[in-house]
């Protein structure tokens, strides 16, 4: 059965698909004096959504008895099973982003941006321009990675606004909005491109030498 967008391109949960059949591998919980690394990793290997339930209960039980040993590896499992373009669609994605769309935690904020877009779906342009328009780096940087397909006046004014400022702390945003506006490649597009701001001392240029 094809499945349907999670969301809607204003940003509103639209109708989920139907979940895939339940396995009670992903019910289980650490035993004993298991760390939740080892099994974060466990399931990170699966690359399953369905681990993600399992995952945020580990990244929230770390966030209040903090385990610095396990955190890293709970992270990477998170990160890459909300981001991989296979699961864009699966109701556990959907509920990560409707959880940590609007996170107080950039770290949160960042992955469920990237996980909403990763079903590269030109609907999803509104929706992730607020979000390029954050104050925080890897948010801004996550939403215009998620820019594709054809794009509009709105788009090229805010990836304008991203290239020409003056802000190292933009670095890697500064990239990502080159090479989206390089991609569209329109007249107006080239133009915001020739506004992007040069570091005179060439410490955090992201222009090739």
């Amino acid at each position: 059965m094809q499945q349907e967008s999670t969301f809607d391109g204003g940003g509103a949960s639209a109708p989920r698909p139907d979940g895939p059949v339940p396995d009670p591998a992903f019910d289980e919980r650490p035993a004993g004096d298991e760390h939740w690394g080892p099994f974060a990793r466990r399931l990170q290997a699966t690359r399953d959504p369905r681990a993600l339930p399992a995952l945020l209960e580990a990244h929230d039980t770390l966030r209040r008895e903090p385990r610095f040993c396990c955190v890293g590896a709970v992270r990477a499992a998170l990160y890459e099973i909300a981001t991989a373009r296979e699961n864009a669609h699966s109701a556990q994605v959907a509920d990560l982003v409707d959880r940590w769309w609007n996170s107080t935690d950039p770290w949160e904020e960042m992955v469920a941006v990237a996980a909403r877009a990763g079903g590269q779906e030109e609907t999803e342009r509104p929706a992730l321009l607020e979000k390029v328009r954050s104050a925080r780096p890897t948010v801004m940087t996550a939403a215009i990675e998620g820019l594709c397909g054809m794009s509009d006046a709105a788009e090229i004014e805010t990836l304008r606004d991203v290239v020409s400022r003056p802000d190292p702390m933009l670095h890697w945003a500064h990239q990502a909005a080159a090479r989206r506006l390089a991609e569209i490649g329109t007249p107006e597009a080239e133009a915001a491109l020739a506004q992007r701001f040069i570091d005179p001392d060439g410490l955090w240029s992201d222009k090739p030498a």
